[in-house]
């Protein structure tokens, strides 16, 4: 109630500072990222959106937390002290599972929800598992097909765990000994990707110490699986959309730059290379999700790790052909001697609302962000280069002081006497300069940093 109550009342205040206004404001509304507080202190490592509305997180000592209102109010259902809860996944709206393991130990322990993650109850069975990774990599996932089938992926053991009863008893595939015949033993899997449609699946597995991508096939829910396709990735993630049980496209880039997308119509029976200037560079993808076959979102940047950066998220509408970046509202980097960054650790979406999960309980919704200008810009004077990668220039006076803002309002640099603004350290988005002149005058404009 506390958290709904905070929210309504950030609400508010910003409604009576858009109504009182300052003079000659002008307010425009961009694609970003609204930050919400859970209520709760701790990291959350997991997101699951059983739909717009209803979403369910996991983290720190154990606990999971759901709301039904998008964000406004949060209930912890589940906790456990000295356990780390990494993954979450749902097979419907009723039935999901989420996973962990304690404090430095690969012991796993699983739960499970039949009443759409109101309640939650332990697995008795234990399977040793690392889920942890204290790189960026994607290299553990909870992969949940059915009510009854779900698989765990630990790639720090070369295993692939999976069960048909709903976790009563598990299977694993050891792929250092030859159960998933691959051409190169897995030395450092960085990010892997499930994907199934009734008894059909795919599993693919991106080896960053041999620089090799895999593609397994198993066409009997995963009882046994054969590698289909391999190919040189040079970059250590990829990103892979599955529009059905034939037709999959993997983003990334392959085969020393040239190729930026995989392409199969057939399931893997045959592939095709592609070069498309429509999509964003990807080489540090960390986390994507496809509503649709033309909605998604990719998150970049280091990931779970202390101290990560980011490069923020890319949101794709009605195809890669009207892809736009969407950075405002996400935390950034603080440079004071040492970088300094809030670490984010998870994507997951429905149809066209995404949520991201980060450190201190918080969780970014995407949303449309309200910008309200200062007072309108001085005639004469510009500001260069606009858009900008490094640095920018008040050209037409001199500047006695100049705030740098972000979408959010927050201040985020000031400089004195100077017109030349460094940007560098600041994340790519939409920033406002509030600009004081040395004869008093003061104005504003919106620079973009590339």
């Amino acid at each position: 109630m506390n958290t709904q109550n905070n929210l309504k009342t950030k609400i508010l205040l910003f409604l009576l500072l858009v109504a009182a206004g300052l003079a000659k404001a002008q307010t425009q509304l961009v694609e970003g990222w609204m930050e919400i507080s859970t209520g709760v202190s701790e990291s959350l490592f997991g997101v699951y959106c059983i739909n717009e509305n209803e979403v369910v997180v996991c983290g720190e000592n154990g606990k999971i937390l759901k709301t039904s209102d998008g964000g406004a109010s949060w209930e912890v259902n589940f906790e456990k002290e000295g356990f780390n809860m990494v993954h979450v996944a749902f097979a419907d709206e009723q039935v999901g599972y989420a996973c962990g393991n304690p404090v430095a130990s690969c012991q796993c322990i699983i739960v499970k929800t039949t009443d759409g993650g109101q309640t939650w109850q332990e697995l008795p069975y234990n399977i040793y598992a690392c889920l942890e990774n204290e790189g960026w990599y994607r290299s553990s996932h909870l992969f949940v097909v059915n009510s009854e089938t779900f698989f765990l992926a630990d790639f720090e053991n070369e295993t692939l765990w999976n069960t048909f009863d709903g976790g009563q008893s598990f299977n694993h595939f050891d792929l250092s000994s030859g159960d998933i015949e691959l051409p190169l033993y897995l030395n450092n899997v960085s990010c892997c990707e499930l994907f199934f449609e009734d008894e059909t699946g795919y599993l693919v597995i991106l080896d960053q110490w041999n620089e090799q991508l895999y593609v397994c096939k198993t066409t009997d829910l995963g009882a046994t699986w054969i590698a289909r396709h391999s190919v040189v990735s040079d970059h250590p993630s990829f990103v892979a959309h599955f529009f059905d049980k034939n037709h999959i496209e993997i983003y990334g880039s392959f085969n020393g730059w040239s190729h930026n997308m995989i392409v199969t119509e057939d399931g893997f029976e045959s592939v095709s290379f592609e070069n498309s200037e429509a999509l964003p560079d990807m080489g540090t993808s960390s986390y994507a999700k496809f509503t649709s076959d033309t909605y998604g979102c990719i998150f970049g940047g280091n990931t779970l790790t202390k101290g990560s950066t980011i490069w923020g998220s890319v949101i794709m509408k009605n195809g890669w052909e009207n892809w736009i970046s969407a950075n405002q509202g996400l935390p950034g980097c603080e440079y004071q001697g040492t970088t300094q960054c809030q670490d984010i650790y998870n994507l997951d979406g429905a149809d066209t609302t995404f949520y991201i999960v980060s450190e201190n309980g918080l969780v970014y919704k995407s949303a449309m962000i309200s910008i309200t200008n200062l007072p309108e810009s001085v005639s004469g004077i510009t500001v260069c280069p606009n858009p900008a990668k490094e640095k920018i220039a008040i050209d037409g006076a001199q500047a006695a002081e100049t705030q740098v803002y972000n979408a959010l309002g927050q201040l985020v640099k000031t400089v004195q006497n100077t017109n030349e603004i460094n940007l560098h350290g600041l994340p790519q988005g939409i920033y406002l300069l509030r600009v004081a002149l040395e004869d008093g005058t003061v104005f504003t404009d919106k620079v973009v940093k590339e």
